[in-house]
C-alpha cells in the first residue's frame, strides 16, 4: 500500500492550491479529483486579490486568455449608480480555464501526484485516526491508499466532512437562489467595470471576462427560482432585461452555453481539523455567493493550511490554522448574511435618497468614513449594505488612516 505525506481530496482551487505549496516544501503528495479537467464547476468567478496566483507562480498564465484587468466598481440602485476605483484589480476567469491552470502547475511538483476521474468511496481508519483513502478510477478498479493527512477539499457537500463527522457551527439556511451564464457582445462600459444592481429585491452582476465576453448573474428571490428554472434562459434574460440599461445592451449579445443556477448555498463553518484529517475550501465553509468571496477565501484557507502542515508541532498548529480560518472569515461571512436578509423591494422614499446622495459628492464624502469604519483592513474590499446605500469604501476615496 502506497504512503503519502498528504492525501488531498478534490483538485479545483483549494486543492491544487494546496498540492503546489506542500510540493514546494518537498512533501509526497497524492491529488485526487471525480472530475476530468478542465471542465467547470459552479463559481462565483470573482478574483479580487491576484496576490494569491502571484505567490503561486500561475497569474501570467491565468491572465493570458486576454482576461481585462477591472480596476472600477459600480452599484445600481434604480435609474442611479455610484462608481469609482478598486484598491487593486480584478480579473473574472472561467473556473475551466483557472482550475486547470493550478492543476498543471500541480503536476510540474516533482513530489506531487494527481489521479483525475478517481472517486473517494471510504476513509481508512486506525482506531480514531483517518490513515488514508479508499478509491475507486473510472474502470471500477478499487485502492487502498495511506497518508499521514488526509485534506477534504471536495465542496459544500464534502464525503470526507460527512465521514469524520465534523462539527458545522455559524449555520444558516440557504438564503437565496443564483444563476449565472456567459454572453459576447455585451455594450461595454467606457472602462472595464465590476457593475451591481439592486432592483426590485434581487441582486445583478455583471463581471467582465476577456474582451467582448461576460458573466452575466442573478440572485433572485427564492420562490421565483422553481418557475425560473422551467424556462431558465428567456426567464433570466428577461429579467436580467429589466436592470438599468440592460435591454439596450444585451439587444446584440449571444448567450454562451446554458444558464447555471442552484437554489440556494449553505452558510457554515465546520470543525476544520481532526485526528490525521482536515478541511480547506467550501469544505470547510460555505456561504451564499452574493459578496464575490469564495475564491479568495479557498486560497486564503490553502496557504494557512500550508503553513500549519510544515510546522514540527502539526497538533497545535492546526488549532491555530481553525484560529486564524475563523478570525478571517467570520467579519465577511456575517456580512453576507446581513447582506442577503436586508434585501427587499426598495421604497419610493429610499430610492430618491440614494439619488440625492449619488448626486452629491460632499455627501458621500461624509458618509463613507463613518461607514468604512465597521470594516477591519482585511475586509475592505467587500460591497456593504448600510441602510439604503451600497458601496466599497475605497471607491469613494476614503482610506483608512
Amino acid at each position: 500500500m502506497k504512503q503519502y505525506d498528504v492525501i488531498i481530496v478534490g483538485a479545483r482551487v483549494s486543492g491544487s492550491s494546496l498540492a503546489i505549496l506542500l510540493g514546494q516544501q518537498g512533501k509526497s503528495i497524492l491529488l485526487i479529483d471525480k472530475a476530468a479537467f478542465p471542465s467547470d464547476t459552479l463559481s462565483t468567478h470573482h478574483m479580487s486579490h491576484v496576490n494569491y496566483l502571484e505567490r503561486l507562480g500561475v497569474l501570467e498564465e491565468v491572465e493570458a486568455t486576454g482576461l481585462r484587468k477591472i480596476e472600477r466598481m459600480r452599484t445600481h440602485i434604480g435609474e442611479s449608480f455610484v462608481e469609482g476605483p478598486r484598491s487593486a484589480y480584478t480579473i473574472i476567469p472561467k473556473r475551466d480555464h483557472l482550475d486547470h491552470v493550478l492543476l498543471e502547475k500541480a503536476k510540474k511538483e516533482p513530489t506531487v501526484e494527481v489521479w483525475e476521474q478517481t472517486s473517494v468511496r471510504e476513509l481508512l481508519w486506525e482506531n480514531d485516526r483517518v490513515t488514508g483513502v479508499v478509491t475507486e478510477n473510472r474502470s471500477g478498479h478499487a485502492s487502498k491508499v495511506e497518508g499521514e493527512w488526509v485534506v477534504g477539499a471536495d465542496g459544500k457537500h464534502s464525503n470526507i466532512a460527512h465521514w469524520v463527522g465534523a462539527e458545522e457551527y455559524q449555520s444558516h439556511k440557504p438564503l437565496r437562489p443564483v444563476l449565472y451564464g456567459y454572453y459576447e457582445g455585451i455594450n461595454p462600459l467606457p472602462k472595464p467595470t465590476t457593475e451591481i444592481f439592486l432592483h426590485e429585491g434581487r441582486i445583478g452582476f455583471l463581471f467582465p471576462m476577456e474582451e467582448g465576453r461576460d458573466c452575466l448573474g442573478l440572485e433572485i428571490h427564492p420562490e421565483e427560482f422553481k418557475s425560473m428554472m422551467k424556462h431558465p434562459e428567456e426567464r433570466f434574460e428577461a429579467m436580467y432585461k429589466e436592470l438599468y440599461g440592460m435591454d439596450e445592451r444585451m439587444a446584440g449579445a449571444i448567450r454562451i452555453g446554458k444558464i447555471v443556477g442552484t437554489p440556494g448555498m449553505p452558510n457554515h463553518f465546520r470543525q476544520a481539523y481532526g485526528r490525521g484529517w482536515a478541511l480547506i475550501g467550501d469544505a470547510g465553509h460555505s456561504k451564499d455567493p452574493s459578496t464575490g468571496l469564495g475564491i479568495n477565501d479557498a486560497f486564503m484557507q490553502s496557504f494557512l493550511l500550508a503553513e500549519a502542515l510544515e510546522q514540527e508541532d502539526v497538533e497545535s498548529a492546526l488549532k491555530t490554522f481553525q484560529q486564524k480560518r475563523d478570525e478571517q472569515l467570520l467579519p465577511g461571512f456575517q456580512l453576507t448574511i446581513d447582506y442577503i436578509r436586508s434585501l427587499r423591494k426598495w421604497t419610493t422614499n429610499e430610492v430618491a435618497l440614494f439619488q440625492a446622495m449619488a448626486a452629491n459628492p460632499m455627501v458621500w464624502n461624509k458618509l463613507v468614513p463613518n461607514l468604512a469604519d465597521h470594516l477591519k483592513e482585511e475586509s475592505k474590499d467587500i460591497p456593504l449594505l448600510h441602510g439604503s446605500v451600497q458601496m466599497e469604501a475605497e471607491s469613494f476615496g476614503y482610506k483608512p488612516q
